[in-house]
């Protein structure tokens, strides 16, 4: 049977947008902290600093929509939570509101023992109940985590200097254990810091689609075949979208065409010819055919996934036939409490 597993986020790309958000530099070692202290960033250039904290506000609203919609990983919701502490003390820091000093102690406080008890939590045994230094110690999150947690909860709020120093290490934590293992990294186009760039695949079909020899034509194209052909569909409809050349348009429309009607040899280069392609079409003309395109992949995507749950149907037991009204019970009644299947 197949089973659908529904997420707050509309696609990866929308959950890969709100990470680089979150982490615009990712870290790259134990030395190196994405979140730095409030004094070291002074020399940092204003102008981007106030770019990044922006995309970060809006990274947190979004998580914060995501909340309602139910569903939200636990480490996605704790991110939101310690970068908005970070935040509000960045904003009181230059505001001068060191009279609230407790009010962001609180808010590192209470965003910091979410974290960690949430997290601890979920990885609890539900046969046998472990104490919170012996999770922590299984899924690798430092002891120091689960003290500062305690003397959050339990005693005097912690220096803002501790918690801030916690709240980054948290974040590198969080980078580390569910940030960066999740899927696609680097195939994403949907993204600012992304913008322009091509992947290896579509600098392979760039260059296939420009004029190469015969001898050039067949080594790219035994190249190309190692990718499935949905893959190449996609990245040939991204290169129809971005690039403003008529020429490698048309010939991405034509050779996609090619690849949806199955006939791709080596030695096919009827759809390369120049002369088929009129110099007077209209480049909006043919991105609305590319779009076209695009539509027909979306449905030959949904139609193999139909395939694949029609497959996974169990055929040896047929489903019962809907019944409409009341129907007389067949065989000897036992009656049950109410409450009892």
């Amino acid at each position: 049977m197949v089973q659908y597993l529904h997420t707050p986020w509309r696609d990866r790309a929308e959950l890969l947008k709100v990470r680089r958000q979150f982490y615009p530099s990712p870290p790259t070692g134990p030395q190196h902290h994405q979140y730095e202290d409030v004094d070291e960033n002074e020399n940092v250039d204003e102008e981007k600093s106030t770019k990044e904290e922006a995309a970060k506000q809006h990274a947190v609203s979004r998580v914060s929509m995501w909340m309602q919609r139910g569903g939200c990983p636990h480490l996605v919701e704790s991110t939101a939570l310690l970068v908005a502490a970070i935040l509000s003390d960045l904003n009181e820091t230059r505001a001068r509101a060191n009279s609230s000093s407790y009010a962001i102690r609180a808010a590192y406080s209470a965003a910091f023992s979410r974290f960690v008890t949430g997290l601890l939590d979920s990885q609890q045994d539900k046969q046998r109940k472990m104490s919170m230094y012996t999770v922590a110690k299984t899924i690798g999150l430092p002891a120091t985590f689960v003290e500062l947690r305690h003397q959050a909860t339990h005693e005097q709020l912690p220096s803002l200097l501790k918690l801030r120093s916690a709240a980054r290490k948290a974040l590198d934590w969080i980078w580390d254990y569910y940030w960066k293992n999740l899927p696609g990294e680097g195939e994403d186009g949907s993204g600012d810091e992304n913008a322009g760039k091509t992947n290896a695949r579509q600098e392979l079909l760039l260059t296939y689609l420009g004029d190469v020899s015969t001898a050039q034509s067949k080594v790219l194209h035994k190249q190309l075949r190692q990718y499935d052909d949905s893959v190449l569909l996609q990245n040939l409809a991204e290169i129809g979208n971005s690039s403003e050349d008529p020429k490698i348009i048309a010939r991405s429309l034509r050779l996609s065409q090619v690849i949806l009607d199955g006939n791709f040899p080596p030695a096919s280069s009827t759809w390369r010819d120049a002369a088929s392609v009129s110099n007077t079409r209209d480049l909006e003309a043919v991105k609305a055919e590319v779009q076209v395109l695009n539509g027909e992949l979306e449905a030959m995507k949904e139609g193999e996934l139909a395939g694949e749950a029609v497959e996974k149907q169990p055929t040896t037991q047929a489903l019962p036939t809907p019944t409409k009204g009341w129907s007389r019970y067949e065989g000897t009644w036992k009656p049950k409490p109410i409450g009892v299947v």
